[in-house]
């Protein structure tokens, strides 16, 4: 029985040896540790392009929006001192 075992121990450490022979032919070289990042940098560059190019068609309709955001905040608020002032000289320019 001893005798069975040590075979197999021998087995199984040949197999283990061919096992990491094989796994290291097989291996892909090491691409570098800044891999990731230049995936990231490529989708985050693709995705801004992707953007921009959506946003700039479509420029008339985003300055509306602004405006009209814009428009909003003031109206919630009442006038300072500084709206009056510059709605008065406003006036004054139409008169």
């Amino acid at each position: 029985a001893e005798g069975g075992g040590a075979q197999e121990v021998s087995l199984c450490s040949v197999l283990i040896e061919r096992s990491a022979r094989s796994s290291m032919t097989d291996r892909v070289n090491y691409i570098g540790g800044s891999s990731g990042l230049w995936a990231g940098f490529g989708m985050l560059s693709t995705s801004s392009v992707f953007f921009g190019v959506w946003t700039w068609s479509r420029r008339k309709e985003w300055v509306d929006i602004m405006l009209d955001y814009c428009h909003h905040k003031r109206a919630q608020y009442p006038a300072t001192t500084v709206d009056r002032l510059a709605l008065r000289a406003l006036r004054m320019v139409k008169l």
